[in-house]
């Protein structure tokens, strides 16, 4: 778990004013250390949500049995969206991504591997696992895999493009606000569990080059952290959009102003009143 990590970027966005204490937040594939990270940076309503059980009674937040993948939730019910670590465990991260997005009002904030040659180099050598055995084999053989079972989750890591392409493709409606942090996470705890010690040797030799070289080199780190600010209505909605009745719309006069008048088509030949009968329908 990113916890450090997911401490350091909310705060980050607690001092520049993106997030405040008293926003409402949702915390998907939540658990205790999500739990404690609300509570050192000052939030006050977080729901912390799980396909787990309930660690037990918790005076300092709500939690509530969920499914990432089909929150039980109304959509814009709470301000921001949050997952640490979750997304992978899905076996369709992008559905557990898009239903935060549908949940929060103002945006999601995600922290997850990230893909990068660096990254891809060390699955080849064998320093990084393609599928997450350990989580399986430290949740006592029966959870902590995909959808929380027993079979070991393929790791999915992102990058900024898959991040912003799928909100995108989700809400096409406005100019999204994107934020990407990055971190080195190395996996000291699970070589530790090894029965051969050489991986972890491999890491402590290799730690200090690798920082080095992610400092340089940002987008190397093996940890992204993913905001998104969703388009604020009229503010931000494309020009070919208005709101219209409460909704959002075509603008025709855009059309007007950019396009010329088709001509030679099947669509020109209907008279220009059907036309217009068959867009608003």
């Amino acid at each position: 778990m990113r916890m450090e990590f997911a401490d350091t970027v909310l705060r980050d966005l607690l001092r520049d004013g993106t997030v405040t204490p008293t926003d409402t937040v949702v915390a998907v594939c939540a658990g205790t250390r999500d739990r404690d990270v609300f509570e050192r940076c000052g939030f006050r309503n977080v729901l912390i949500t799980n396909i787990n059980d309930n660690d037990g009674d918790d005076p300092r937040f709500e939690w509530s049995h969920q499914d990432a993948q089909q929150l039980e939730l109304e959509d814009d019910s709470f301000d921001f969206a949050f997952v640490a670590d979750g997304l992978h465990h899905c076996s369709s991260p992008h559905r557990a991504l898009l239903e935060m997005y549908r949940v929060a009002r103002k945006g999601i904030i995600v922290i997850e591997s990230r893909d990068s040659l660096l990254m891809r180099t060390a699955n080849q050598v064998g320093l990084s696992p393609t599928y997450e055995v350990e989580a399986v084999v430290g949740s006592d053989f029966s959870a902590g895999g995909v959808d929380n079972t027993d079979v070991p989750n393929y790791i999915y890591r992102w990058t900024e493009s898959d991040f912003k392409k799928t909100l995108c493709a989700f809400n096409p409606r406005g100019q999204h606000s994107f934020r990407f942090f990055y971190g080195l996470n190395l996996p000291y705890e699970l070589a530790g569990w090894k029965k051969s010690s050489m991986k972890l040797k491999v890491i402590k030799v290799a730690d200090p080059v690798l920082r080095g070289l992610t400092r340089v080199f940002k987008k190397q780190c093996n940890t992204m952290a993913m905001v998104a600010i969703k388009p604020r209505v009229p503010q931000d909605l494309w020009p070919w959009l208005k709101v219209d009745n409460g909704g959002v719309a075509f603008a025709r006069e855009y059309a007007g102003q950019h396009f010329k008048e088709i001509e030679g088509s099947g669509l020109s030949a209907r008279p220009r009143e059907e036309m217009e009968q068959r867009v608003e329908s």
